[in-house]
């Protein structure tokens, strides 16, 4: 394993383009009601499971 040079400059690239698709799918899977889900679930089972 290589040892890093602390002294170095990182150099870091925007890509709009990319930056773009990934925003769009990370709206079409909320839209889809796939991201949210499983944190409606999770507290939902906490509500049920204090009632019992």
């Amino acid at each position: 394993m290589t040892k890093r040079d602390p002294n170095k400059q990182n150099i870091f690239e925007f890509d709009e383009q990319g930056t773009n698709e990934v925003s769009e799918q990370i709206l079409n899977s909320y839209n889809s009601g796939f991201i949210g889900e499983g944190s409606d679930q999770a507290e939902s089972n906490q509500f049920s499971s204090t009632e019992g």
